[in-house]
């Protein structure tokens, strides 16, 4: 009977009367965390009524120049963002960008993200376990014949000589033989010969000096082993697991790995999110990203501002930055185009294709000097004499 009567249906049944004007997911919720904590009546009907105090509180006006503030919350706070680079703690080479370069690079929807980074969650075996952790950490880097072999040329003779470090080799954890044996492969124009840990390369003598430095420069750029794009890792605990952080980043190819927890891996390059995982998650990590770099600096800004903004930003279907060739380019008002950048540009281009001004937008208005319609600026009031 107890169970009955704390069942959503049964709450739902008694207390409809309290809802006002609750949303159904903040209903649902309400009802839902009633049913699971067993709460007495009084007490819904006070978790009820200080729910629809604080969503009412929350509702905005009408005409509310939503745009405007959200623009000026994060503008404001961000002249007082410092121009710095974070980095992880045992590992100044892993930084992240950090401040107000951090924030232009997401709300301008650069492709590349200047300080890319990773943080790879690891699957059961792996995460309680540091030793498998870092030596699936030192897999994973990146490794090309430039980061393990010098390369001295002779271009008298025609030839290259490749030494491989052994210190290099063993820094990275790696077999020498194996890594001889793929340069071996790797290298399909002249005849190679081993010397100890030196592989000489004579290149046909119809080879011109500067064609055999392309290929020797192609060869040093050839990658051995590792994921594209990762050029750094580091195993730190977290709330009793090893996690791996990188610098660079690979998401497509690090969520394919079996080592890999795919639903928890994510990636600080809010492009590459979108590209691989969709537009919806493209706009989750541009607010988690805004979020994470204000708390960082301990700036609070509402949520819901960072939230009109990354809808903005990807409301298109892809993430279109705060730039002329972003945002703006795709506005319909030419004034609002113009106001930005290339003002003359686009007012010539606007009269030659005879456009029209339906002067909806805040910019446009200021520009003619009529009143703004937003706020007060809606309302038309005609008074009697």
């Amino acid at each position: 009977m107890s169970k009955e009567k704390h069942s959503i249906e049964a709450l739902e049944e008694r207390f409809s009367e309290q809802r006002g004007s609750l949303p159904d997911s903040i209903w649902r919720e309400i009802l839902s965390k009633a049913a699971e904590y067993k709460l007495k009546d009084d007490a819904v009907k006070a978790l009820i009524e200080q729910a629809k105090k604080s969503y009412e509180q929350a509702v905005v006006e009408p005409c509310e120049a939503v745009g405007i503030i959200a623009a000026q919350s994060l503008g404001e706070p961000g002249t007082q963002l410092t121009l710095r680079t974070k980095h992880y703690a045992g590992a100044a080479e892993v930084s992240v960008g950090s401040g107000i370069q951090r924030i232009e690079e997401i709300v301008d929807g650069r492709s590349k993200t200047r300080y890319a980074s990773m943080t790879i969650y690891l699957n059961d075996e792996l995460k309680h376990n540091r030793k498998k952790a870092e030596e699936f950490a030192k897999e994973i880097i990146e490794v090309k014949v430039q980061d393990i072999a010098r390369v001295k040329e002779d271009f008298t003779k025609k030839t290259a000589e490749m030494e491989i470090v052994e210190e290099w080799v063993n820094e990275r954890n790696l077999n020498k033989e194996d890594l001889i044996g793929k340069i071996r492969e790797a290298i399909r124009k002249g005849k190679v010969t081993k010397r100890g840990d030196k592989l000489i390369i004579q290149f046909p003598k119809e080879f011109s000096l500067l064609k055999i430095r392309n290929e020797v420069l192609k060869l040093m750029r050839k990658k051995l082993q590792g994921v594209t794009g990762i050029e750094k890792t580091i195993v730190v605990e977290e709330n009793g697991e090893y996690i791996i952080r990188t610098l660079g980043t690979n998401l497509k190819a690090m969520l394919k790995r079996k080592e890999v927890d795919p639903y928890r891996t994510t990636t600080n390059d809010v492009m590459e999110i979108s590209k691989v995982l969709g537009i919806e998650a493209g706009r989750a990590a541009i607010v988690n990203e805004l979020c994470k770099t204000l708390a960082e600096n301990d700036i609070k800004v509402d949520t819901r501002h960072l939230l009109l903004i990354a809808d903005v930003l990807t409301f298109a279907g892809e993430i279109r930055g705060t730039v002329r060739t972003g945002v703006m380019r795709f506005k319909s008002s030419p004034f609002a185009r113009a106001a930005f950048e290339e003002t003359v540009k686009h007012l010539f281009d606007a009269a030659l294709y005879g456009e029209t001004e339906p002067l909806q937008g805040v910019v446009e208005n200021i520009i003619v000097g009529l009143p703004v319609k937003v706020g007060s600026g809606r309302v038309e009031l005609i008074m009697k004499e």
